[in-house]
């Protein structure tokens, strides 16, 4: 194709299409008569992400598994369905919207180290994948943080998708905070300062609702609508 701009790192693979990605040159391609994701790195943060990905393979985390590798590429096993994000809004959200609850306190647990853990970033809805079971996509951002820093961006994401900010997805968003909790045992406070950030950062991207965007973080932020499930 075209836009394989980096040149081909691995032998035998064939492009079959290119997955829409903001940070990196990412194609559903085919090896021996079995379909394979390449992604090529243009940012040095291919490394990190091969460890995470290893590392939680390791801890039994629902990740693809790294295929091969190069400094600036990875050859990935490719994981049928759909993104959860996909499921918004049909019959299966609150299943699956829980299911990355669950994937995300695993994960945490696997990686925690006092009061901070591994932190998935980039932790939006479009990067896991609904299969047998839940699968997490996308770790170049991976790095040491707070755990609210991933849950409030996961639930600014479920916030702010159309229809916006209804009552029943601030109520899932309860819930979400508790099956995080309970399988991470891990209390998270002030969780609406991150949910806020997360907000705010959409804001930037999204200049037709940026107004409402911003309003909306700031009351969140000030009503501390999430605290009593989450800190005593």
């Amino acid at each position: 194709m075209d836009d394989l701009t980096v040149g081909q790192p691995f032998e035998g693979i064939d492009i079959i299409e290119r997955f829409p990605s903001r940070k990196n040159a990412v194609y559903l391609a085919e090896r021996d008569g079995k379909r394979v994701v390449l992604k090529l790195f243009e940012n040095g943060r291919c490394r990190n992400e091969r460890d995470i990905i290893e590392l939680s393979r390791q801890s039994g985390i629902l990740v693809p598994e790294v295929l091969e590798a190069t400094d600036n590429a990875l050859l990935l096993e490719f994981i049928p369905g759909r993104t959860v994000n996909d499921y918004l809004e049909t019959d299966r959200m609150d299943e699956t919207v829980m299911e990355v609850a669950a994937w995300l306190a695993g994960f945490h647990r696997a990686f925690r180290s006092g009061d901070k853990v591994r932190i998935k970033s980039d932790a939006i809805f479009k990067n896991f994948i609904v299969s047998d079971y839940v699968y997490g996509l996308d770790f170049e951002l991976s790095r040491i943080g707070m755990p609210e820093e991933d849950i409030g961006e996961a639930m600014a994401y479920l916030l702010d998708t159309d229809p916006m900010f209804t009552e029943k997805k601030f109520d899932m968003c309860h819930s979400f905070i508790a099956r995080y909790e309970k399988g991470s045992r891990i209390r998270l406070c002030d969780i609406e300062k991150y949910i806020a950030s997360s907000l705010r950062e959409a804001a930037d991207f999204r200049p037709s609702q940026k107004e409402q965007l911003l309003k909306r973080a700031k009351d969140i932020e000030a009503s501390r609508c999430f605290t009593l499930a989450s800190c005593e």
